[in-house]
This record gives C-alpha cells, structure tokens and sequence, in this order.
C-alpha cells in the first residue's frame, strides 16, 4: 500500500517537473530564434541598421547569444536539480521567459510591438493549473513593463503615442490574466473529470475480476493470478500451494432445503475466505460451490494449517442442511517448490487430492504426497 502511494506521489511530482523542462527547452529554442532574427537583420538590413556593423554584432548577437543561453542553461541546471522545491522550480521556468520579454522590450526601442510579448508568459504558467503562479507572472509582467516605460522616459522618447502603446499593454495584461484564469478553471474540470472516468475505470476493472455473488475473486481471475504467482515464487524461490475446496453434498443442501439454504452456505464458507486473504493469500470462487486458494510462499504444513481451519469452521456451522447435519467441505491442498512450473500438474494434483477427499468420506483435508515439498518456508 505505501509503495502505491509512492508512486502516486512520484506521479503527481514527475508531471509538473516534465513541463517545467519543456518551458526550459522552448527557452533554448527561443534564444536560437531570436538570435537568427538578429543574424537574418544584421546581413539583410546591414546598410539601415540603427548602429554600427561591429556595434550591433556586438551587442544584438554576441553578448544575448552568450548571456540568453548562459541564463536559460542556468535555468535548466535550477530546474533538474532536486535541492530546490518543486514550486519554485515552476517559478523559475515561468520567469525565464518574463526576462526574455524584458530584454527585448528594453533593447527594441523602435520595435514595442515587443511589449505585448510579456502576455506569453502568463499563457504558459496555465500548464501548471495554478492560479497564484499565473497572478505572479501577471504582476512581474506589468513591473517590467514599467521598468521599460521609465527606461523610455528617461530616454525623453516617452510621448502620447508611446504612453497609449504602454496603456493598452497593461490592459492586455488584465485581458490575459482573467482568461487564463477560465483556462486553468477548465483545466483543473478537465483533469476532475479525467480522474473520476479513471477511477470508474478502475472500478469496473476491479469488479471484473470478482466474482459478483460472493465477492471473492472469481475464475479468470485465478487464470491470470496462477501463472503471475508461480512466476514470481519461481524468482524468489518459494513454494506455492493450491488449495481446491468443494462444499460436500451441497446438491442436497439446495434439494432439501432450497437454494436460498444454499446460498447462505455459500456466503458462509466465502466470509471465512475473505478473513484468511491477504497479501500472499488469495481466494477464488471458481463456480458454483467450488473454491481455490493460492498460497505464495507457504509450505505444505501452513497450507494445511489453515485449510484445516476452515474445514473445522465450516464443521461447526450453524447453518444445518438436514436435521442435525451439519454443512461439511473436502479440501485438496498441494504445494510445489520453485523449480516446478507446470501449471497443468498442480490444477490436476489439486483436484485429484479433492476427489481424494470426497471419496474417503468428506470433511476432510487431504494432501496430494507425490509432490509434497520439504517442510521449510520458501
């Protein structure tokens, strides 16, 4: 149980830790294409650039490539590393491209159409379903864009134009933060949804492998879990044992006293199965008044132990088939070791140590002796 519950939450942390990397990669792709752009501009307008050849190469190519792509390898580095939180690794991720908008915004003076960049970041904190992140990168967005409108101002470029451009920019900002609210409202339904058709889907799986009367596993089941068993004893070289229990005389129990009678007896003999399960222990009913156990890593003594625990319960039944009988089972029990993995020959074994036992006279447990393992525990 405590390892399912490891996993869940090495699930639920793996998930947000993927999306943070693919913001960190989109970042590297990012760098390469605003560098490009630069390359591109730096040879297609090289006769209108705003500064020298040597000036632009140095400051628009050079230098970002070297500081964008040791920033972004740094946020790769903060992101893989497991000293930091997984919320301040979203954080992170998310800030890496607020900066990328702030450098181009505060080097592009004559390209603030750049100023509606800073709505990206708020889009990507969406995929971490978090409304608080989401409200950060709304609020650091607006103060870089205050940041570049006072670097315009102190520039003395700040006019009606420019003030209207910066305006509308922050009303975008509020635009982009209600809708990406909505978006992480519909994302949190969509994945309340997902979980619930999951878990329903798990349900029918598991009411599938029950047998629906009793409520023990029912015979596919125990088609599938024997291999699955024997496979696993044979690695961890343990014995496994096979118990067949047939209810004795259970026609008449049903003749004489009605299948309503029958029916208790059933529901009987399975609650004393369902209180010996456990991790090693597993019951099937196979049909009708026919019952199997598995037992991993049990020898044959244990396996007869408790086999005979049930005949004796099951012996003292309060449940009377006629007058003072009382209702009776037989029990074949056999019990392989690790290297024998014929599947065929411990069905057949079992049975014919049930056969064994009806025709000795019921009420008994017998053991199978042609493949009785030694006594020790596997």
């Amino acid at each position: 149980m405590d390892k399912g519950l490891d996993c869940e939450r090495d699930k639920e942390y793996i998930e947000p830790i993927k999306w943070c990397r693919y913001i960190v990669t989109t970042g590297y792709v990012t760098v390469s294409l605003i560098i490009l752009a630069h390359v591109i501009w730096y040879f297609a307008a090289r006769s209108v650039l705003a500064h020298s050849p040597d000036d632009y190469l140095r400051n628009y190519i050079v230098l970002p490539a070297i500081g964008l792509f040791a920033l972004t390898f740094f946020a790769d580095l903060f992101v893989r590393s497991h000293r930091f939180s997984l919320v301040s690794k979203e954080y992170f991720s998310i800030t890496l491209f607020i900066i990328f908008s702030f450098y181009l915004s505060l080097t592009h003076d004559i390209a603030r159409v750049l100023l509606a960049s800073f709505i990206l970041p708020i889009f990507a904190s969406t995929v971490f379903l978090n409304v608080k992140i989401t409200r950060w990168t709304s609020w650091i967005s607006s103060l870089a864009v205050f940041l570049v409108g006072v670097k315009i101002y102190l520039s003395g470029k700040l006019d009606s134009n420019m003030l209207m451009q910066i305006f509308v920019v922050c009303f975008m900002f509020l635009c982009s933060y209600l809708l990406a609210k909505v978006l992480i409202q519909y994302g949190h339904d969509n994945l309340t949804t997902l979980i619930h058709f999951d878990n329903k889907q798990q349900n029918m799986q598991e009411q599938l492998k029950l047998d629906p009367f009793t409520g023990l596993y029912n015979r596919k089941t125990f088609d599938d879990d024997l291999p699955r068993l024997m496979e696993e004893c044979q690695n961890a070289k343990k014995y496994l044992s096979l118990a067949i229990i047939d209810i004795d005389n259970f026609k008449s129990v049903n003749d004489l006293n009605g299948h309503a009678m029958g029916d208790r007896v059933i529901l009987y003999l399975s609650q004393m199965l369902k209180k010996i399960q456990s991790e090693n222990i597993h019951a099937f009913r196979m049909g009708g008044d026919e019952f199997s156990i598995l037992f991993k890593g049990y020898s044959t003594e244990e396996t007869y132990s408790i086999c005979e625990s049930l005949r004796t319960q099951m012996a003292s039944c309060p449940i009377r088939a006629t007058d003072d009988e009382l209702v009776t089972l037989s029990c074949g029990v056999v019990c392989i070791d690790p290297e024998n993995t014929d599947l065929e020959m411990l069905k057949n074994a079992a049975d014919s140590a049930m056969y064994a036992a009806k025709n000795n006279g019921r009420d008994q447990v017998v053991i199978y002796n042609d493949l009785i393992p030694s006594p020790r525990r596997g």
